[in-house]
């Protein structure tokens, strides 16, 4: 027993100092990270794993007990057409907010980039729409496209286009494409700041050298500003993702998912399930299914980023 205590004492001892010596390098930045982590973990980490436990469940929100179901809310979910239309709703209104919130982002941060004089005010006009709520962006494009007195038919039928004039928010055809350019106007403001930041980490002398070789405005951008900003649009369009996928605010202030289900995204899925009808479980495992794609897309995506990028 003394030469197996005598035996086992070093390694300890070298278990310790290890431990020690890692603690002393690290001890600073864990202190540092300790008020974020427990914060992140009440806020966040807490209730994913409450929401994952009420997912079990079929619990109404208004009993004292609650029932385990095991995996049946994610079963449900599943073969149901309205969960499934609703995250077919959410793929259209990201392709939506990648054309026109990202497109417009990169377009004006390219212009705004060639401005000398007034560039302060032309980035801060550019930038307001980001600014307003998203309930005040509801508001104004209700009425903008409201059938009577907005200005969109109205301008319709000022220019001889009566027949283009619609029930904007009405008609389940375009109601979701309509709160989507609403959602794109008060979004592309965030992007193009992100855009003009890339921009302007991109080597001047790479432009002068274009200059030189006679390139024109149209050939540095497609072969000098385009190409070095493949870093900043993997973060762009990620985001761009996570946006489109809650989606929530928008639509819920414009239409509430109306009329019918026909802006209805998963977001307000979620919320009218849980809140209407009392399906508190089910809603959990909706917005968990949800969670559950946008981390897996924005893994892959930068992996496949990632793998692209070394082969260039």
């Amino acid at each position: 027993m003394n030469m197996d205590a005598q035996l086992r004492t070093p390694v300890a001892s070298n278990r310790t100092r290890r431990v020690k010596k890692l603690w002393t390098g690290y001890r600073v930045p864990l202190i540092l990270l300790a008020p974020s982590f427990i914060f992140y973990a009440v806020f966040v980490l807490l209730p994913l794993g409450r929401a994952f436990q009420l997912s079990l469940t079929d619990w109404n929100g208004l009993a004292p007990t609650m029932s385990y179901v095991g995996t049946e809310n994610y079963t449900g979910i599943w073969t149901e057409s309205r969960f499934l239309t609703s995250l077919w709703r959410n793929v259209i209104w990201w392709a939506m907010h990648v054309v026109l919130a990202v497109g417009s982002g990169l377009l004006l941060a390219i212009l705004l980039s060639e401005v000398g004089r007034g560039r302060f005010f032309f980035r801060t006009v550019a930038f307001f729409p980001h600014v307003l709520s998203l309930a005040v962006v509801g508001v104004i494009w209700g009425q903008l496209y409201h059938p009577l007195i907005g200005l969109i038919n109205a301008s319709f039928e000022r220019v001889g286009l009566t027949a283009l004039t619609r029930i904007w928010l009405g008609d389940p055809e375009i109601a979701l494409y309509s709160v989507g350019v609403a959602s794109a106007w008060q979004a592309y403001g965030f992007y193009m700041v992100i855009f003009l930041a890339g921009i302007q980490s991109i080597d001047p002398q790479l432009y002068e050298a274009a200059r030189v070789d006679g390139a024109n405005g149209w050939q540095r951008i497609w072969d000098i500003t385009i190409p070095s900003l493949h870093n900043t649009m993997t973060i762009v369009l990620t985001l761009a993702f996570i946006s489109a996928m809650k989606g929530f605010g928008s639509v819920w202030a414009m239409t509430q998912g109306g009329p019918g289900y026909a802006s209805e995204l998963v977001a307000v899925y979620v919320w009218r399930t849980a809140f209407q009808t009392q399906a508190i479980g089910q809603a959990a495992a909706a917005g968990l299914s949800l969670a559950a794609i946008v981390i897996l897309f924005s893994f892959l995506f930068n992996r496949w980023r990632d793998k692209v990028g070394s082969y260039t």
